[in-house]
């Protein structure tokens, strides 16, 4: 009390204090680092491996299965899904939820993946670890304007070494890199009569292309290097490169060989911008230390230089996140001034001008303080945060409301301003400490919570634990000090209406209790029995005006006619009305310009279609035309057509995973679902991941005829290799990147069958035709083959429609999947939205005893009774009779964000039970009868318990007619509980106080 008091005595201070921390927080919200989401820790990355022709169970064997087991002996590593494919094997390592020094279990995988490097066998060429797929391109860039694939690389390279010197570059991807090779096709039939076979002309080139220094020589006082020049720097003196033949004559190369410089075969993954060929850059602008609406604008304005220097080329924004984040910023930032002007226009109304404006004067004070506080502790100012903010709206001038109010019911009894300001102070320190302290111990579990879903919202629960603890100190430093010079005695006399209303309801609880009592228990009842009809979800989809397109082919489609179908189909969407432009990714799910994609790499029968619409009122129409037109163009396709999503990345909401060791099984198993799922309404875009098969022509070696000729295995391999995807023996460096060089046939994969038998294999006595060391033989192999934690698994998933929360889905589904009879040893389970909500409510509920135990504690210091805190913590079954009715009613569903609604709202009803039960307990100490108390009680309390339940009301509002997706379900939680427990807790609070202490002496205990 002491401190309070010279807070009083030197005033200016404080209001230098307050006002230079307000200043800080404005100048923060002018310039701290802004981003749209959340940054999401490096828990998620991929490890892939190469092995150029291996087959699907070739590579599960001796590459998947050796990779998973190594990676699986981290600790911290608590989820693998891993691919095998054609040539490829790729794992998704997925940590604990708990992990936050993702660094240092990134360095043990690493050194994992070396341990299973040495288990792979010969062949396994390239093997990446990408601990940074969780990073979002920022900006996308488009290099265009040619057909020259090779053009339009070397301009995306040079441009990206003129972007590293934009000043917050984080790191800079390449994407649709079409890459280079440097192609020698031999004509075999000329070879043959020249005696030379590929692996002759691939080792006298490899030995005529060395990069050997020749040392230095001392000229005086300076050196002289020596440097012999021993690889190719031209195409033209490739060609004119001799070649000794078998009988000891020399013939050029580009005699019987076409040399030339172009895009890697197989194809790698392409990108169209809009129509038109393109290489892609993808921009990270480093998460939590760039205001990234400035840095976008440096980086226009960096580009606008660069560009002549790239004409006739165009360099062309594709994604340009810097918009979305200043959109999403300014939408939040308008729902806090509006709720600011709202809640002020209705403190002046309520409490008239003297008592409002004092409050009124404290939203933007405590708000940019709190701001400034979060923005020194190193804080980012996204979406969360300011959602934050606006959730606290209402909630901080609770205590200012109760304080002013004490305040202003002291100096209407006749005693001085600095009296009064002690006495309010004296009465309201503890009562308002233990209130402040139960709303922050309702939101202590969200600040505890780890996981992805607990990262992405944490900034809701620091932004309102901020602005809740400054607006309790400045209730009891800062409140006295203003009001006490401005409230004059009589000022507060317009509440004597409300009062005398407040003092009959205490009346009517008082002469009927257990009416009042069994009326709020079926309130109660039927409220929890209408729960059924909520809808349930996870996260919503986005409000942007964006959305994409999947084409997902039969394993083994070559990239060439995924990317046909996919141009054919963004042709026809580009013309529909309400489209701006359609991009098409083929072979890899392109950038990660939005938080929730989820990357896919090397997939030649994967082509993504972005549409990018004039308006998101576009998107569920166009939807609608995919779903019914896409499938006449590429009925051989599985076509998924959705909005962006929000929250943690999921491959699909509704997901129904199938595990079993035989393939066989499995396929029969997913076909059962599949049906199920088909056959539930609410689920569209079914489909399944365990592919189709892939032809397979297999060569069984006659090891007899081989020997006989002195021709080993490998040798029969490599000719195969060479005659199709040609053979790299070295590399070409006379341009800036190392370019692989490869030796062929000239069809390459366009090598007809019947050519197969005729590749000559060289022997000890000659050529041997390829039919007389082997037989053929034709079958349909597995495409592909996925794993989960070591395990083989296939997936069902499918897209809910729209209107249609993933709950409603799946209580349908769960009924069909319960009556199907499965093949022995395949057994499901769920995924997608449902598997993620049970991991986020997980960690949110692990964490909820700290919270209550924190509330418990506040509690019992505040009144040390147990009956007492029983009858605060009786209010909170009372807000279940406005959440489930009014999320009905508003037709919002019960999402996480409407999850974390409740469990705020826990400690926001509280607090009139708290101020409502203190000041029984005064009354009946100054020796009034039990009765008088709880009337008098109320009477005094009702107003400023319906100020201060319409105050958080009328923050919350904007948040319920925002565009954005995520809040309205939060908002109409947190609303309509508490209006239905303000309520009911002037009545039933008061009811059961006189049933619970009937009979007890004023302070007693228990």
């Amino acid at each position: 009390m002491n401190l309070i008091v010279s807070a009083f005595e030197r005033k200016r201070l404080v209001l230098a204090a307050v006002g230079l921390l307000s200043v800080i927080g404005l100048a923060a919200w002018l310039g701290m680092d802004r981003q749209e989401d959340p940054f999401f820790p490096y828990r998620y990355g991929h490890v892939l491996v190469h092995w150029p022709g291996a087959e699907a169970e070739r590579m599960e064997r001796l590459v998947l299965n050796v990779l998973e087991e190594e990676v699986a002996s981290v600790d911290e590593i608590n989820e693998i899904n891993g691919t095998a494919r054609l040539g490829f094997a790729h794992v998704i390592v997925g940590m604990e939820q708990h992990v936050y020094d993702t660094d240092t279990v990134w360095d043990r995988i690493r050194v994992a993946v070396d341990e299973a490097a040495r288990r792979f066998p010969d062949g396994v060429t390239d093997i990446e670890i990408r601990d940074r797929t969780m990073d979002t391109h920022g900006v996308v860039l488009a290099v265009t304007g040619s057909d020259d694939l090779l053009e339009l690389l070397e301009a995306a390279r040079q441009l990206r070494r003129d972007l590293f010197r934009v000043p917050g570059i984080g790191r800079i991807d390449l994407l649709g890199d079409p890459g280079e090779q440097l192609l020698v096709t031999l004509d075999d039939a000329r070879a043959a009569e020249l005696g030379l076979t590929h692996d002759q002309v691939a080792a006298q080139l490899a030995e005529r292309n060395l990069v050997a220094p020749g040392g230095t020589l001392a000229a005086g006082d300076r050196y002289l290097v020596l440097r012999p020049l021993t690889d190719f720097d031209a195409v033209e003196q490739l060609a004119d490169t001799p070649i000794a033949t078998a009988n000891g004559d020399q013939v050029r190369l580009g005699s019987f060989t076409d040399i030339r410089l172009g895009p890697s075969e197989p194809a790698a993954p392409r990108v169209w911008h809009d129509g038109r060929p393109a290489v892609t850059l993808g921009i990270v602008i480093p998460e939590s230390r760039t205001n990234a609406v400035r840095f976008g604008q440096q980086l226009r304005e960096h580009l606008d230089d660069f560009r002549p220097g790239y004409e006739p080329l165009q360099i062309e924004e594709m994604f340009y996140q810097p918009q979305w984040v200043e959109k999403r910023i300014a939408e939040l930032g308008r729902s806090l001034l509006i709720g600011v002007i709202i809640v002020a226009s209705l403190l002046l109304a309520a409490m008239g001008l003297r008592l409002g404006l004092v409050v009124a004067g404290l939203l933007p004070l405590v708000t940019m303080s709190a701001l400034a506080i979060y923005a020194i502790g190193g804080g980012v100012l996204h979406q969360m945060a300011i959602a934050g903010m606006v959730i606290a709206l209402g909630m901080l001038v609770d205590n200012a409301i109760v304080m002013v109010e004490n305040l202003q019911w002291h100096l209407d009894r006749g005693k001085q301003r600095a009296q009064a300001a002690q006495a309010a102070v004296r009465e309201l320190a503890g009562p308002l400490a233990a209130a402040t302290g139960t709303t922050l111990a309702a939101f202590t579990p969200l600040l505890l919570a780890s996981g992805d879903t607990a990262d992405f919202t944490r900034a809701i629960p620091i932004m309102v634990m901020l602005t809740l603890a400054t607006s309790y100190l400045y209730a009891i430093f800062v409140t006295p000090t203003l009001a006490a010079p401005l409230l004059k005695p009589g000022a507060g006399q317009h509440s004597a209406r409300i009062e005398t209303v407040g003092r009959r309801l205490g009346h009517l609880a008082v002469v009927r209790p257990v009416p009042i009592l069994i009326a709020a228990i079926a309130i109660v009842g039927i409220a929890v029995a209408m729960s059924g009809l909520m809808q349930r979800d996870f996260f919503p989809s986005t409000d942007r005006n964006e959305f994409i397109i999947d084409l997902s082919f039969s394993e083994g489609t070559r990239v060439e006619a995924t990317a046909l179908k996919g141009n054919e189909l963004a042709t026809l969407i580009r013309d529909l009305e309400g489209v701006e432009a359609v991009h098409v990714f083929a072979g890899f799910g392109g950038p990660r310009f939005y938080y929730n994609l989820i990357d896919t790499p090397n997939s030649p029968h994967l082509a993504r279609l972005v549409v990018i619409t004039d308006d998101e009122s576009r998107i569920a129409g166009l939807l609608r035309w995919t779903r019914r037109h896409a499938s006449e163009l590429a009925p051989e396709a599985q076509i998924v057509a959705r909005r962006l999503g929000q929250g943690p990345p999921i491959d699909a909401p509704i997901e129904v995973r199938l595990f079993g060791d035989d393939l066989g099984k499995l396929a029969t198993a997913s076909e059962q679902v599949m049906t199920a799922v088909r056959n539930t309404p609410g689920a569209v875009d079914v489909r399944h991941r365990l592919g189709e098969g892939i032809p397979t022509l297999s060569f069984e070696i006659d090891d007899s005829e081989a020997a006989r000729h002195g021709i080993s295995r490998r040798q029969i391999a490599d000719t195969l290799a060479g005659a199709s995807m040609g053979r790299e023996f070295s590399t070409w460096r006379a341009g800036r990147e190392p370019v692989p060089m490869r030796l062929r046939s000239p069809e390459g994969e366009q090598l007809p069958l019947p050519a197969l038998d005729g590749l000559q294999v060289e022997g000890n006595n000659g050529n041997v035709p390829l039919a007389q060391l082997v037989r053929t033989r034709l079958s349909l192999e597995p495409a592909v083959i996925e794993h989960r934690d070591l395990q083989r698994k296939t997936a069902v998933l499918a897209e809910t429609a729209e209107g249609v929360t993933y709950g409603q889905v799946i209580d349908r589904l769960m009924r069909q999947l319960d009556e199907l009879s499965l093949p022995d040893d395949v057994r499901i389970e769920l995924g997608g939205a449902a598997a993620e909500a049970d991991t986020a409510n997980t960690a949110l509920f692990s964490t909820l005893p700290i919270g209550v135990l924190l509330l418990l504690v506040f509690l019992l210091w505040q009144f040390n009774s147990f009956r007492l805190v029983s009858l605060v913590l009786l209010t909170v079954p009372l807000a279940a009779a406005g959440v489930i009715p009014g999320l009905i009613l508003a037709g919002q569903p019960f999402s996480f964000t409407a999850t974390l609604g409740v469990v705020a709202l826990i400690g926001i009803v509280v607090n009139n039970a708290i101020v409502l039960l203190d000041v029984i307990g005064r009354h009946r100490a100054q020796g009034l009868t039990m009765d008088q108390a709880i009337s008098h009680a109320v009477g005094r309390r009702i107003r400023p318990i319906l100020l201060t339940t319409a105050t958080t009301v009328a923050g919350l509002l904007p948040l319920t007619f925002t565009q954005s997706t995520l809040w309205p379900p939060l908002a109409w939680a947190i609303i309509s509980g508490l209006l239905a427990a303000t309520v009911l807790t002037l009545l039933v609070i008061p009811a059961a106080y006189r049933l619970l202490m009937k009979g007890s002496v004023p302070g007693a205990r228990l």
